[in-house]
């Protein structure tokens, strides 16, 4: 085997990998079972921030087919939940993503998708998806999730959680 037989064996691979990894067109339009869920909110901020900008996220009724490329956390979708991870955890895994928010956001949505009864016990946590949920949009089939991912850049950059209106106090109730 020669050495040009050799170079392209291996632009034949490189070529192959590329193929292979995980990659959104450009204003990709990702969708995901109603209502929105906050494990499904981190991986559309984490896609809009890291993946494609230009990317456009709706809700559909539960059971409507979606092209699997561009579900989020459904049955058959790539980046869905399991019993050890979170569908945040797939989209950094198969985005290969690096970031320090991602290393605070972490620790969050695994409280609150993989042991929800600990919220409680985690009032970071707790005030987070209060303040996120607040945002989200409830009727809206498309779009309006520019204040959630602006409230979750806000708690990258401070590393805290930020009140608003919006959110319940968590204790209300003990009044």
């Amino acid at each position: 085997m020669g050495k040009t037989d050799i170079i392209k064996s291996l632009l034949v691979l490189f070529f192959l990998f590329l193929m292979s990894t995980p990659c959104a067109a450009e204003g990709g339009r990702y969708k995901t079972d109603r209502p929105w869920e906050i494990d499904s909110v981190f991986v559309a901020c984490l896609i809009k921030s890291h993946v494609d900008n230009k990317a456009v996220f709706s809700v559909v009724a539960r059971g409507s087919r979606i092209h699997k490329e561009f579900s989020i956390n459904t049955s058959y979708s790539l980046l869905r939940r399991s019993a050890r991870f979170t569908a945040f955890d797939a989209a950094v895994r198969l985005y290969r993503i690096n970031d320090p928010c991602v290393d605070r956001l972490r620790p969050i949505i695994r409280i609150l998708e993989l042991t929800p009864w600990r919220k409680h016990e985690h009032l970071e946590a707790l005030h987070f998806e209060q303040g996120l949920m607040s945002l989200v949009p409830q009727n809206a089939d498309t779009g309006g999730l520019d204040k959630a991912f602006a409230f979750i850049d806000n708690y990258c950059r401070s590393g805290q959680v930020v009140r608003n209106a919006l959110m319940p106090d968590a204790f209300a109730f003990l009044a």
